[in-house]
């Protein structure tokens, strides 16, 4: 697909700027580079983590759900410090991984509302609307809808790239296309990445479980980060993304 981004400048994007991960390693595939630019410019940056990430090796003996929740939920926080993001700026909902749209929309909502409050968002990054996951579409609306309404939201590529068919990406009609070098920021992007050992390398006793691919770990090193900044908030086809 042909695109036209514009280089985004980190310094226009106000704090605090809030990451939204639906999973742990989302923000480290998608935006860790403008994390870390962010965080060189001072900027107070939150992360947010949607899901448990336990659903990744759903048989393994070894690593049940509760186990490798915690996990994942460690090796988060240590790929965010990687990028100038402080364990105390960290906010996880445990919410289910690979079952975010049998969770109630207001429900959520009120939970992601209510970890805003102590720093409400100026800038909100978060998993484009149509990205090809479904817990990522299932997180955009209520993380959209109680966002404060002068925030500026920009929504981020993740498995867009690899995944995406042509009906899955912005128009130029809907959305101004950014985007970011990684450049300078690929080792502590790749640092980043490492952290989620488990989903590199796998679980031995689940062959079966997801694992990233080497060549989309690549893509996301080499770049460009995407972010795409709607027109209208919301656009008229929303409600058809979060379903």
């Amino acid at each position: 697909m042909t695109l036209n981004p514009v280089p985004l400048d980190p310094r226009t994007l106000p704090g605090p700027v809030w990451i939204v991960s639906p999973h742990p390693d989302d923000e480290a595939l998608g935006c860790a580079a403008l994390i870390a630019a962010l965080t060189a410019l001072g900027r107070e940056v939150h992360a947010l983590l949607v899901t448990d990430g336990g659903f990744s090796h759903p048989h393994s003996p070894s690593y049940p759900r509760a186990r490798l929740a915690q996990i994942r939920l460690a090796e988060w926080r240590a790929g965010l410090a990687t990028l100038g993001v402080p364990e105390a700026r960290t906010h996880a909902l445990g919410l289910p991984d690979g079952a975010l749209d049998q969770v109630e929309p207001a429900t959520m909502g009120r939970e992601v509302g209510q970890m805003f409050a102590d720093a409400p968002p100026a800038t909100l990054l978060l998993p484009w609307r149509r990205d090809p996951h479904p817990d990522h579409r299932a997180a955009w609306g209520p993380v959209w809808e109680v966002a404060p309404p002068a925030a500026r939201r920009l929504e981020y590529a993740v498995w867009l790239p690899e995944r995406g068919d042509v009906s899955a990406w912005p128009t130029t009609q809907e959305a101004r296309i950014w985007s970011i070098v990684v450049g300078a920021a690929r080792s502590r992007k790749a640092q980043a990445i490492a952290a989620h050992a488990t989903q590199l390398r796998g679980i031995s006793d689940d062959p079966h479980g997801f694992t990233l691919a080497p060549e989309m770990v690549e893509r996301a090193l080499t770049g460009p980060e995407l972010f795409f900044e709607a027109f209208l908030q919301p656009l008229p086809a929303a409600a058809d993304a979060t379903t």
